[in-house]
């Protein structure tokens, strides 16, 4: 039994502002101790349920949140911001099992703690084949073009509610906190939520066969509507990408794999497509 990792922070337990999740700050130490800690705790929990090998990607903005010297000795580690897979860097057909740790609704959804998709201010929403998505449900289906389920994710209880929709009722949640305002929350102890992630990717494990595979349609259309048409027109002008209108780009791929790794470079030009005065 394989396990694959994605590993994000703003889900993390204890986290709820932005001081929490960005290097630099003067928060991010403390919170980069919880994200280890959270990592951890389904990487035991893996390895307890008789998983083989765990490999952990590091998820989150820079991707270079996760030491390796404080990672489980038994798990390996992608690490490193320059991936053409993202979020799902390292996931392939090899894999039996992925868990999704620390992991945040998508943009818009209210009351949930650090809602966003991809990133905070550029980006309103993306699209699968005309449905809205967030990162939950983009890399959900990611792994499901490759066979493999979603037997865990971890976050808030918006976060939870979103998975429950995205990769369905089987697999294993555990609520870290519950979401009081974007950047407001009810945050639980790590002493509790330490051994539900535990024992939660233990049973994800366990009963991996019975999860069920969110599978996308092909051919695939990925959309991404960005708040301002500077955002657009860079992302338009990456190979493979059509600007579609003043402010939506799209990429089609007749596999999800190409079409998601498309997406990444689409999401990452848009990105980087700044105006020096308005943002």
């Amino acid at each position: 039994m394989d396990v694959f990792v994605s590993a994000d922070m703003e889900g993390v337990t204890g986290v709820a502002d932005p001081i929490d999740v960005v290097q630099d700050e003067t928060a991010y130490s403390d919170a980069q101790s919880l994200f280890v800690d959270d990592v951890n705790a389904a990487i035991e929990g893996a390895l307890e349920g008789g998983a083989d090998s765990v490999l952990v990607n590091d998820a989150h903005a820079t991707m270079t949140n996760l030491p390796r010297a404080s990672l489980h000795e038994e798990a390996t580690l992608i690490r490193g911001n320059t991936k053409p897979r993202s979020m799902m860097q390292g996931c392939s057909s090899d894999h039996d099992l992925a868990l999704f740790v620390g992991y945040h609704a998508k943009a818009g959804t209210a009351g949930a703690v650090l809602n966003h998709t991809f990133m905070g201010h550029e980006l309103v929403r993306l699209r699968v084949n005309g449905r809205e998505v967030g990162e939950l449900g983009w890399n959900a289906c990611f792994a499901g073009s490759l066979d493999i389920p979603v037997g865990l994710v971890t976050g808030d209880d918006a976060t939870a509610a979103e998975a429950r929709e995205e990769v369905g009722e089987a697999a294993e949640t555990v609520i870290v906190k519950e979401g009081i305002d974007r950047f407001t929350a009810n945050c639980r102890s790590p002493d509790e939520t330490r051994p539900d992630i535990r024992t939660a990717a233990c049973r994800a494990v366990e009963n991996a066969d019975a999860m069920p595979v969110s599978r996308p349609d092909t051919p695939v259309t990925i959309s991404a509507d960005w708040s301002a048409t500077n955002h657009a027109a860079g992302a338009g002008r990456t190979p493979g990408v059509e600007r579609v209108d003043d402010r939506t780009t799209t990429v089609e791929a007749e596999r999800y794999v190409d079409a998601y790794e498309a997406t990444v470079a689409m999401l990452r030009a848009g990105a980087n497509a700044r105006d020096q005065h308005y943002g």
